[in-house]
């Protein structure tokens, strides 16, 4: 599982969605979840117009988009780890809006 969570990210969420879209790891165990607290109503329609385009490409990538914005990004993530799928996956990697990991990131950070 990896979450991004971000907030007013107008300069930096395509970079960092296309990053966590490639990295190397198998597609049917990745769930990507772009984790958007943007109260800003265009730049939340841009960023699930980007999630949109890399599922149509076959990533498993999700918007979620809350309305209550308690917690800051800590509320955020606690949210949604509260997601009933979250449990299915064992681990977890929480990448900030403006970081690009490189595609071996996983390999390179989970053991075999």
């Amino acid at each position: 599982l990896v979450q991004i969570p971000m907030c007013n990210e107008r300069e930096v969420y395509e970079t960092s969605i296309a990053a966590a879209c490639q990295l190397d790891w198998p597609r049917d165990r990745l769930l990507i979840q772009v984790l958007d607290d943007s109260d800003d109503e265009n730049l939340q329609f841009l960023i699930k117009d980007e999630v949109y385009s890399w599922s149509e490409k076959g990533v498993n990538i999700i918007y979620r988009h809350r309305f209550i914005r308690t917690g800051y990004k800590a509320g955020n993530l606690k949210s949604a780890m509260a997601c009933d799928y979250v449990k299915d996956y064992e681990f977890v990697a929480i990448f900030d809006a403006d970081f690009q990991p490189n595609p071996d990131f996983l390999r390179q950070t989970i053991p075999h």
